[in-house]
């Protein structure tokens, strides 16, 4: 899912240089806690691996960007194109803060104009039948995507043949390997959804829609999406980290074979799965729409609560409700990738199918990869008192810096 960046623009005065709004778019038998073993130290040194290697992001919880692409080539010869582009984005690039004081204005952006025009231009092509075309823009304006600031820059493109329509919409590829281009494109073959990326940096006009296509690149999506996206990663960890243990009520012990563990953590990904199903397909098809900032910040309070809970052997008692309860507000975070596309109806279905398997494999992929260290320390000493409690301190820490950016 992602999250808003702190990109300090302000409309400055109404003037006439105010912006036009775009419009909106085992063993049986209970296991004892004990010291740990060699064999067992090695698990835990490979578990702490893997929260190490969020730690470095803690900051960055779905800090990726995205850029929003349609093309209209059904009014021959010229094509329609609109890219919208996040502000700090453009300002990373360019340096929109003329003044130096923390805030861009409309009026900073209108002096780049040109600059602006260039350097979307350089990174804009299109083909028609193999013959490029020759955008040009024609105007500027601001709108706003997932909470976020973004210009919206009109493109005509006057192509000269008539053929099979190619697109590559590539700003901000080179240097940011997570940013991506959601891309609408209605050409008189039909109307396409798609994604651009570093890895596949173009788009060719199929000869008709394909919903098989369309369900195959959004797997991809939602894999990728959860697997940048740190705070459900986080949530996730801490949900499944105390899958191995049981509460005596003030102490822990662990679990009595693998089939009890494998049942309770079955139950945990199934209430999350199924809520977030939910939230997911009521926010992607417009039922049901919650503000980007309440859901983020709902989001960081959800890993927060979750570490906490965990330093509480009598508490484990609500990791159920809790997967399903903040399920329901992950499910609105994942639409946020999915609901500027603009898709509705049948051409929806397997966008949001797509998209959501995709964020089941990755969760599963999770569970296969982390369970089997998880297994391994189960019965010490260490990991119920020692590498639990810390690593779930770790990841409310984690969710309050969160906590602290989208509430500022």
């Amino acid at each position: 899912m992602i999250g808003p960046r702190q990109n300090g623009l302000t409309r400055g005065p109404a003037a006439s240089g105010s912006p036009r709004e775009a419009p909106p778019k085992g063993a049986f038998g209970a296991t004892q806690v004990t010291a740990p073993s060699r064999a067992r130290s090695y698990a835990h040194i490979t578990i702490g691996l893997l929260f190490a290697l969020v730690a470095p992001v803690i900051a960055q919880a779905h800090a990726t960007s995205t850029s929003y692409f349609l093309a209209n080539d059904t009014s021959r010869p010229d094509v329609t194109l609109t890219w919208d582009i996040a502000v700090a984005d453009t300002h990373w690039a360019l340096g929109l803060d003329a003044d130096g004081d923390g805030a861009i204005t409309w009026h900073e952006i209108e002096t780049r104009r040109d600059d602006i025009a260039t350097l979307a231009a350089s990174k804009l092509r299109i083909t028609r039948a193999g013959e490029p075309c020759a955008p040009r823009l024609v105007d500027m304006l601001l709108t706003e995507h997932a909470g976020e600031p973004h210009l919206s820059l009109s493109f005509q493109a006057a192509c000269n043949s008539a053929g099979q329509l190619a697109l590559s919409a590539t700003l901000f590829f080179e240097k940011d390997a997570t940013q991506r281009t959601l891309i609408d494109v209605t050409t008189q073959a039909g109307q396409f959804t798609s994604i651009l990326s570093p890895s596949q940096p173009q788009w060719r006009e199929p000869a008709a829609p394909s919903a098989i296509a369309t369900f195959g690149t959004f797997i991809g999506q939602g894999l990728w999406h959860v697997w940048i996206g740190y705070d459900h990663l986080a949530f996730l960890l801490l949900l499944l980290l105390p899958g191995v243990l049981r509460s005596t009520g003030t102490d822990w012990r662990g679990t009595s074979n693998v089939r009890e563990t494998a049942s309770d953590l079955l139950r945990i990904i199934t209430a999350f799965t199924l809520a977030h199903s939910v939230t997911l397909a009521l926010a992607a098809t417009g039922t049901l729409r919650i503000p980007v900032r309440p859901v983020e910040i709902a989001i960081a309070l959800s890993i927060i609560v979750a570490g906490l809970l965990n330093l509480f052997p009598a508490a484990s008692r609500a990791r159920l409700a809790l997967a399903f309860g903040f399920g329901l507000i992950h499910g609105f975070g994942f639409a946020n990738a999915l609901a500027e596309l603009g898709t509705h109806g049948a051409r929806l279905v397997p966008t949001l199918a797509g998209f959501n398997v995709g964020v089941e494999l990755a969760q599963i992929s999770l569970v296969v990869l982390v369970l089997p260290l998880l297994l391994r320390a189960r019965s010490s000493m260490f990991y119920a008192w020692r590498f639990m409690p810390v690593a779930s301190i770790g990841a409310a820490m984690a969710g309050a810096a969160w906590l602290a950016a989208r509430a500022g």
